[in-house]
């Protein structure tokens, strides 16, 4: 099994990039031989060729919608709910307010509908364990006022005529080399909006993947110096 990060250490004072443990030599072996791997982290799928646990964390939402982040497996349709918002937005808003047309990112006093870690979801950080050769999706479910709005996925065929929904920044190796990967989800605001006037920001619903995490070499090391003297 492999492990693509443990975001919540990689603010720590020491950390390593991911992808070590009892396996270590077989996840190498497996990385030069192109021919051979599966990994695939993106707009066309999520599948690995081992078992993967990666983590999520949720960064920040802009949007009147409220909604879930969540795992499906393409192969039985299983949903698995990571991320949830437990209302649209950090304080309440209208929706009367016409766009702004531009990412909201970072803003601290955005008037966007800004939902936050610990307040908007509670639970901001998550892990989910990907079972080997099993093609996945990343799913953003929507409500508005309590009535379901739409269903977007981060692989573009799933979506009505292939309509990108969710932009990856990073992809496998990124997660494998430690540095970690942004997904940016849109999710349209057809049901609020006119589909020539939806802002198409992708700053609706942001979350963290993968990152650092301590590693266990060091203390390993340090016993195997110890005993050999």
């Amino acid at each position: 099994m492999q492990l693509l990060g443990s975001i919540g250490s990689k603010r720590g004072l020491k950390s390593r990039p991911l992808l070590w443990g009892a396996i270590a030599g077989m996840l190498l072996g497996s990385f030069s031989d192109p021919a051979q791997a599966r990994d695939l982290f993106g707009n066309g799928g999520i599948e690995f060729d081992v078992d993967t646990i990666v983590e999520f964390e949720f960064a920040e939402s802009n949007g009147a919608f409220q909604s879930t982040f969540g795992v499906i497996n393409l192969d039985t349709g299983v949903k698995t709910p990571l991320l949830v918002e437990v209302k649209p937005s950090d304080r309440s808003q209208t929706v009367e307010r016409p766009s702004t047309y531009t990412d909201d990112t970072g803003q601290s006093q955005s008037q966007d509908f800004l939902g936050t870690p610990g307040n908007t979801v509670p639970q901001p950080l998550v892990e989910f364990e990907f079972e080997a050769n099993t093609r996945y999706a990343l799913y953003l479910e929507s409500s508005y006022n309590g009535r379901p709005v739409n269903l977007l996925y981060s692989t573009d065929a799933q979506n009505p005529n292939s309509r990108r929904q969710a932009e990856f920044r990073g992809d496998f190796s990124a997660l494998a080399n430690g540095e970690g990967a942004l997904i940016r989800w849109d999710d349209t605001g057809e049901a609020l909006v006119r589909d020539s006037d939806q802002d198409r920001d992708f700053d609706d619903f942001i979350v963290i993947v993968g990152g650092y995490q301590d590693c266990p070499y060091d203390e390993i090391s340090e016993f195997d110096s110890s005993t050999s003297r």
